[in-house]
């Protein structure tokens, strides 16, 4: 009884989706070379047999000779044996990302297919799906910051009290006046689940009446519990806005922008309003209404070389003092015991161009960090 049931999945295996068709001769000729000792008669009993039962989507093209066998174009089941290059491929992909964003039920469950997509793909080195599985990715967002192994414990009690819509109380790590503590909270309620640039994000509430929603890292949770309550739930919640700002301004944002930025050359747009206008001197002047966030910052910084800020006056004067701030830390470096730096410049004419070091905002550095983050 194996050996028979061998055979079948092996003869399975061969039999194409319509509307290409193999004949019982070509299919028998394929298991003797497989070392299967069976003869046509066997073959073509069987294949009745299973067309039979309905189950595996077998259909018999018996309009000429040699009758041909194939399976149903719309037969959606998922046999391991009929999994065909397509769906190896989309198997294949999933795999890669399926710890972060499966249940751990799903993925143990998924687990044999992953492992018959990569048989699938790698039985023929020359199929163009398998050319295309290693030549087509979606890389994670290159990052200066090497993070700490995730915690796949924490991970999966969080995972489990999402699916199952629980409670948890754990602890979270707060910085308070530049020192570090791990402080209770209970009950949480997880709201949802997002990965950024590597980082799995806990979208979450506190209680039963408090309703502002927080976003944290899964790697500052410690010491989590899954409680035996349900989880308050609320139909704002869109995964899409997690981990994302909740407030911020509409501005009417006014750039002068180097021709050679990034930002001009892939024809990037900041709204759909946006308006651009190339200038004598080569820049592009460029207008447009944004949510003045600190994602907006963060890129504007990144492109501080190629990017002037006109307007708004009151983002303009922040990057004002951002700059006088880095441009002091970096000149005070070189400053030495005589009090002339590298440049041969007196460190009392540092600020020789109007910039008072006691005008520099308070909250400059934390604004750098901000956008560093």
């Amino acid at each position: 009884m194996q050996t028979n049931i061998q055979r079948q999945l092996a003869m399975l295996e061969q039999i194409p989706r319509h509307p290409r068709k193999i004949t019982a001769n070509v299919l028998t000729e394929r298991l003797q070379d497989r070392d299967f000792d069976v003869g046509l008669r066997t073959v073509q009993r069987e294949l009745k047999s299973m067309c039979d039962m309905g189950l595996f989507g077998l259909e018999l093209d018996d309009r000429c000779k040699p009758f041909g066998w194939s399976i149903s174009a719309c037969w959606r089941g998922l046999n391991l044996t009929l999994m065909d290059h397509h769906m190896a491929l989309a198997f294949h992909t999933l795999k890669h990302s399926a710890a972060q964003l499966l249940p751990p039920q799903s993925v143990k469950q998924l687990t044999p297919y992953f492992e018959r997509a990569d048989q699938v793909l790698a039985s023929d080195p020359d199929n163009p799906w398998l050319y295309w599985a290693c030549r087509v990715a979606q890389l994670p967002e290159p990052s200066p910051l090497i993070y700490s192994e995730q915690d796949s414990a924490a991970f999966k009690l969080v995972q489990y009290a999402l699916l199952h819509k629980r409670q948890i109380a754990c602890q979270i790590q707060k910085v308070i006046k530049g020192q570090c503590y791990w402080v209770d909270y209970s009950p949480i309620n997880p709201e949802g689940i997002t990965i950024s640039e590597g980082v799995a994000l806990l979208a979450f509430t506190v209680g039963s009446v408090h309703t502002k929603r927080y976003v944290q890292s899964i790697d500052l949770l410690n010491d989590i519990r899954v409680l035996d309550t349900p989880a308050v739930t609320r139909d704002d919640f869109d995964i899409n806005l997690s981990g994302t700002e909740t407030q911020s301004n509409i501005i009417n944002i006014e750039l002068l922008v180097s021709a050679s930025a990034s930002f001009i050359l892939r024809k990037a747009k900041l709204s759909e309003n946006q308006t651009i206008q190339l200038l004598k001197d080569g820049r592009y002047q460029v207008k447009a209404t944004v949510n003045d966030n600190k994602r907006l910052r963060a890129f504007l910084w990144e492109m501080a070389d190629n990017i002037e800020v006109v307007a708004p006056e009151k983002l303009r004067a922040h990057f004002t003092r951002l700059i006088s701030k880095v441009s002091i830390q970096y000149q005070s470096r070189t400053i030495d015991s005589n009090g002339i730096n590298s440049n041969g410049i007196d460190s009392n004419d540092i600020n020789s161009n109007g910039i008072d070091s006691n005008d520099i905002d308070a909250n400059a550095t934390s604004e750098i960090v901000a956008i560093a983050g």
